[in-house]
């Protein structure tokens, strides 16, 4: 009785080992992107200044975004946080703009971008002329989004053989 269970275990055995899985390409194939190599990253900082009073959640889904990729700091936006619409909204249009400005002035991919840092300034302009303990100040924000990115070489049309 225990030679044929030794046996199935053995035949079973050899047909896995048959089935090997196939290396992976030059695709992360579902693995996490990694960071590029430090002779191929460049970096851009952008200070937007922000109108509005920033929100409690607003600033920690902002901090979050430390050493992550620009998709999965959208997709966080859109998914993961429950924001207001208007707050979405906000988030992501401080997000798309340097975006949109490393696109367009660098030619960069948006899946090559990740964020290394935010930095949040929040300040008050009070008017001068009022008194002093009135509530009249303004508040905003300064926003500094130190980006990485990895530039291509872009690829060539092949030209037509019409």
């Amino acid at each position: 009785m225990n030679q044929i269970l030794y046996k199935n275990r053995c035949r079973c055995n050899e047909e896995f080992s048959i089935a090997k899985k196939r290396k992976s390409v030059t695709r992360s194939e579902g693995k996490p992107i990694q960071y590029p190599k430090s002779n191929e990253i460049l970096s851009k900082t952008f200070q937007i200044k922000y109108e509005k009073k920033l929100s409690l959640i607003a600033k920690l889904v902002l901090n979050s975004f430390q050493n992550k990729y620009i998709y999965y700091a959208i997709d966080d936006i859109l998914y993961l946080f429950d924001l207001k619409k208007t707050e979405r909204e906000n988030l992501l249009a401080i997000l798309y703009s340097p975006i949109l400005s490393l696109q367009n002035d660098y030619c960069v991919n948006f899946f090559d971008i990740w964020v290394q840092e935010i930095y949040i300034d929040e300040v008050s302009k009070t008017n001068k002329f009022l008194s002093a303990d009135s509530q009249t100040s303004k508040q905003f924000s300064y926003i500094t989004i130190k980006l990485f990115y990895k530039t291509r070489v872009p690829v060539t049309k092949q030209e037509s053989l019409w």
